[in-house]
């Protein structure tokens, strides 16, 4: 079984190194649809917007051109039933 969005995520990792050798493009954000990098976006919500209009409901991810990526938070909230 393969995870959502691997090809996408492995591209990102194969395509960083480039794409941070490129002056400018740190803190952009990469739109990537397979193992192609569609395009680079001022942010996020351009790249979505780009990506939706490129390929409609297929699969594609934005994520953001750094060198170290933040951890996130979120929890789930949850309460337990019994």
């Amino acid at each position: 079984m393969s995870v959502a969005l691997e090809r996408e995520l492995d591209t990102f990792r194969r395509e960083l190194p480039k794409l941070l050798a490129v002056p400018g493009n740190q803190g952009r954000f990469v739109l990537i649809h397979g193992e192609t990098v569609a395009g680079l976006y001022q942010s996020f919500d351009d790249g979505v917007a780009a990506g939706y209009d490129l390929f409609g409901l297929d699969s594609f991810m934005v994520k953001e051109v750094i060198d170290h990526e933040k951890p996130g938070y979120f929890s789930r909230n949850l309460k337990c039933r019994t």
